[in-house]
């Protein structure tokens, strides 16, 4: 016996999200010092950011990604998305991109 489709014909809303691809970097700046002869005297590191892009599929709400911490496990401090894209088509999977920037020593 054949299976029987009731879902009528259009876009169909999914209830699960799958990632296909995330992406992480990070970034300090760095001074050197010179000692009081001009050679290597020593050097720091301050302002650690990095950011984050990840893609996928699944009915996901752009407010949602927004207003939740997209962050991958591991990665601490504040998230800051700024830029959400989702795509609908009537013959695959709804799709979603996002990217944010990370301040890893933020705390507000």
């Amino acid at each position: 016996m054949a299976a029987t489709y009731t879902g009528g014909i259009g876009i169909h809303l999914l209830t699960s999200t799958a990632l296909t691809k995330v992406t992480a970097s990070e970034k300090l700046e760095v001074k050197t010092y010179m000692n009081s002869t001009g050679e290597f005297g020593g050097m720091a590191t301050y302002d650690p950011t990095g950011e984050l892009s990840a893609e996928g599929y699944g009915d996901t709400n752009p407010a949602t990604i927004a207003t939740t911490t997209v962050a991958p496990t591991g990665l601490s401090g504040k998230v800051i998305v700024d830029s959400v894209e989702t795509s609908r088509k009537n013959d695959d999977f709804a799709s979603f991109k996002y990217t944010a920037k990370i301040f890893p020593n933020a705390t507000t």
